[in-house]
């Protein structure tokens, strides 16, 4: 009688077993793409795209300006958060998560077979090649954004985001095997501070990842550094302080010589807006901090931070 309602209420124990055992792998974006990239690996030879990615930890954090700067050489133009509460790279990308070892079968792959010889064989699970499915995906994202940057007369596009991790940008160097990424962070409590001006009102995504909270945004913050920090290497990103960035600290050459661009570097210097909504710079209070400081935890003190 157990093993019956366990089947009905819980599953088959085979099925259990199999799905305990596949979740030891930790199915992620990154390792998904680990595995397309060893199936069907980018080919960056003939690749004529080399768009630039400009990735922040979070919101308030000098994205804006440094996506100025970078639109300052008139061939760039840089999209900003195209879509921003849709998720629509992070829903494409989670699609890899699928992929793992033994996964597709091999046999469930096209083989070139004239369609009229297929109608006797087993069909059900009937894939195009991997290749197809990177060319389509990415064929996503030639029309939304490279296209139409063209049309604009722009010879290199991007896209500035504020909720993309590294997983992500793993994603996107697997369709854009010659794309550059510069992965930009600010201290947590001065991003907060400014983002608090703004009603911290925005979503990560509409309408169930809300950051209202300084725990949400501290949460938000922390697993986006954790990722930059570990992956800018095999990304072959550039990792940008803020601090550094409106100090000099890191030169408009530096970024000249990685994305191969010509930055006007008299553009930091000129002011749009204020950082402050109504120019007042707002206070945090205790309980925000404590629970900032909670949940972007030991990076941030890593880093210098919150100390």
């Amino acid at each position: 009688m157990w093993n019956i309602l366990s089947d009905a209420l819980r599953g088959p124990a085979q099925a259990r077993a199999a799905h305990r055992q596949a979740l030891r792998h930790a199915p992620s974006v990154a390792a998904g793409v680990r595995q397309l990239q060893a199936l069907c690996p980018a080919d960056a030879t003939d690749d004529p795209e080399a768009p630039i990615f400009l990735l922040s930890a979070g919101w308030r954090s000098g994205s804006t300006m440094l996506q100025r700067l970078l639109m300052s050489d008139p061939g760039v133009l840089i999209w900003g958060e195209p879509y921003d509460e849709c998720g629509l790279i992070q829903a494409v990308a989670e699609g890899a998560k699928a992929f793992r070892p033994g996964w597709p079968p091999r046999e469930y792959f096209y083989d070139g077979t004239p369609p009229d010889q297929l109608t006797g064989e087993w069909i059900a699970n009937l894939f195009p090649a991997l290749d197809d499915w990177r060319r389509g995906q990415r064929a996503l994202f030639d029309t939304m954004f490279a296209q139409p940057a063209r049309r604009a007369g722009a010879r290199r596009w991007g896209i500035k985001e504020v909720r993309l991790t590294s997983d992500h940008a793993l994603f996107l160097r697997w369709l854009y095997p010659r794309a550059k990424f510069l992965l930009l962070y600010r201290d947590p409590l001065e991003a907060y501070r400014s983002y608090s001006a703004f009603g911290r009102s925005w979503y990560d995504t509409f309408p169930d990842r809300p950051v209202f909270t300084p725990t949400q945004f501290g949460r938000h913050w922390r697993q986006l550094m954790e990722g930059y920090r570990r992956d800018a290497a095999e990304l072959g990103a550039l990792l940008v302080k803020y601090e550094d960035l409106v100090s000099g600290g890191i030169s408009t050459a530096t970024l000249d010589a990685y994305l191969g661009i010509a930055i006007d570097p008299g553009v930091i210097s000129r002011k749009v807006g204020s950082s402050e909504k109504g120019g007042k710079k707002v206070s945090v209070n205790r309980l925000e901090r404590y629970l900032l400081q909670r949940a972007v935890g030991q990076v941030a003190r890593e880093l210098g931070y919150l100390a």
